[in-house]
């Protein structure tokens, strides 16, 4: 859920690329470059990471990481574009498959999808989550997500009337922001920022569930 970026998040980014990798060889480099940058973004932080320590760290030349990125900009929007829209279909497939009269199983079922993916790397999602960049494919993920959660709304709240689901999906994503500004980038990977985010999502769904309003 926490795919929404934080208050006063900046315009969106359409990422671009110097050239499209087509051969394997190509795609492997490009694959090497995003995963040392992400890494570093991680570790590091973006003020810190330069191309130069990412091309070092690929074990690849500084021409070689400008072939396919311009900028350390494009490597960020490239990773963030990536990593939301894996972490979308898993929520959504996650969200579809366990739908469930039990708020406590669904935001479950969502914590663990975030844990398994910002556990490798370490901190990378929640980097990238609670970056002031946003690309086109973020916004959709958001979009993708709020619409799955209005539908299980739609489960656990029958009555609600459907203007208001909308805003009470906004508010467990925003709400869900927490993994990542609290924790620091663990995210759903540490136990007891999972426990306070959990508690606080169940405090604010479980009134409004019983109100049905």
């Amino acid at each position: 859920m926490s795919v929404d970026g934080p208050p006063g998040a900046g315009p969106v980014f359409a990422p671009g690329r110097r050239r499209v990798p087509k051969q394997a060889r190509s795609r492997e480099l490009v694959d090497r470059i995003l995963l040392a940058a992400g890494e570093l973004f991680a570790e590091r932080g973006y003020a810190e990471t330069n191309t130069n320590l990412v091309a070092e760290h690929a074990g690849v030349s500084v021409g070689s990481l400008y072939q396919f990125f311009a900028s350390k900009d494009e490597i960020l929007a490239a990773l963030q574009e990536e990593w939301t829209t894996r972490l979308g279909a898993a929520l959504d497939e996650r969200l579809r498959a366990g739908m469930t009269t039990d708020p406590a199983e669904t935001i479950g079922h969502v914590l663990d999808v975030h844990a398994a993916y910002n556990r490798d790397p370490p901190g990378l999602l929640g980097f990238l989550l609670t970056s002031s960049m946003a690309t086109p494919s973020t916004v959709n993920v958001v979009e993708t997500i709020k619409k799955r959660l209005v539908e299980t709304l739609e489960v656990l709240a029958p009555t609600m009337e459907p203007g208001r689901r909308a805003v009470v999906a906004s508010m467990i994503v925003h709400i869900s922001n927490g993994l990542y500004t609290v924790g620091r980038g663990a995210g759903a990977t540490d136990t007891a920022v999972r426990a306070e985010v959990e508690q606080a999502l169940l405090a604010y769904i479980r009134p409004l569930l019983d109100d049905g309003a």
